[in-house]
């Protein structure tokens, strides 16, 4: 709290002269981010220009190859016709603004934390973006195929082959989250045909945090006295995040790369700050992040 040693009038001018610097307390709450780790589940696309971005309908699979002789003609194959999406893009915006008077009277460096904090923000805003994605990965059509994230009749993108399940149902115990990875180990292609995925980390909300370390890093099998040896640590991470709402809810994902994971993040440009060279004198920092 500010003390004034004498009496007089206050402006940005002499404000800072009549502080009495021994007597000062201030609560702080900390601006940081706080488990940002979405990220590495989303393919991250960027674009140059244009708001709005199509994802290829066209898969890269083909058909198995038929029998024939050598002196017959070759068979072509056309890809699975797939699953065509458009993303339309918002741009999001805000402003950063100080003043001599409040550079003259900042003691504790709260400027330079405002100018951290934009930064923060703009991450913040992010992990808020992905974890809704995550959240409602029960609910909703937002999928290319019109289905939630997780569903047990996703359509295949050859329309002759048969759906393909990617949700599992039940509390996170021993047994559900091998159905999970059992889910995983026989998920199929565009084309219908095996494409074995290996899980690898397995996504939990804080209340859970306990549950997922037991079950995957014991090394007997969990919750019993047999000596069986856990499989579910063949290589699968726990990942948390305070940013997802329920606390029940859990995901496993696979080691698929880049556009094979399924979720993707385009953006038009990475977070970046520009000088609005405001005409006040007074206003000595005057930023946008966009």
């Amino acid at each position: 709290m500010p003390d004034f040693s004498s009496n007089g009038t206050i402006d940005r001018t002499t404000a800072p002269a009549l502080y009495n610097r021994t007597v000062d307390a201030m609560w702080l709450q900390r601006d940081i981010i706080s488990g940002n780790v979405l990220g590495q589940f989303f393919d991250k696309e960027t674009k140059d220009s244009g708001l709005t971005h199509v994802i290829s309908s066209v898969t890269a699979s083909l058909p198995l190859p038929v029998e024939s002789a050598d002196t017959e003609a070759l068979a072509y194959f056309v890809p699975a016709p797939g699953f065509p999406k458009t993303i339309v893009l918002t741009e999001y915006r805000s402003g950063l603004r100080v003043t001599e008077t409040a550079i003259l009277a900042d003691k504790f460096s709260k400027v330079m934390g405002m100018a951290k904090g934009q930064i923060v923000s703009a991450m913040q805003h992010d992990e808020y973006a992905k974890a809704s994605i995550i959240n409602a990965a029960l609910t909703g059509s937002a999928g290319a195929d019109g289905k939630a994230l997780a569903a047990s009749d996703h359509p295949s993108e050859n329309g002759d082959a048969p759906d393909w399940d990617n949700a599992g149902t039940g509390a996170l115990t021993g047994p559900n989250l091998h159905a999970l990875r059992l889910l995983a180990r026989k998920m199929t292609n565009s084309q219908g045909n095996p494409y074995p995925v290996m899980p690898k980390t397995l996504l939990v909300a804080p209340e859970l945090e306990q549950t997922a370390l037991e079950l995957t890093k014991s090394d007997g099998k969990p919750a019993t006295a047999l000596n069986d040896p856990n499989v579910l640590i063949n290589g699968t991470g726990v990942v948390v995040s305070p940013y997802l709402t329920s606390a029940v809810q859990y995901q496993l994902f696979g080691n698929l790369p880049d556009f094979e994971k399924g979720l993707v993040e385009v953006c038009l440009l990475d977070w970046r700050m520009k000088n609005n060279t405001p005409a006040s004198a007074s206003i000595i920092v005057d930023r946008e992040l966009k």
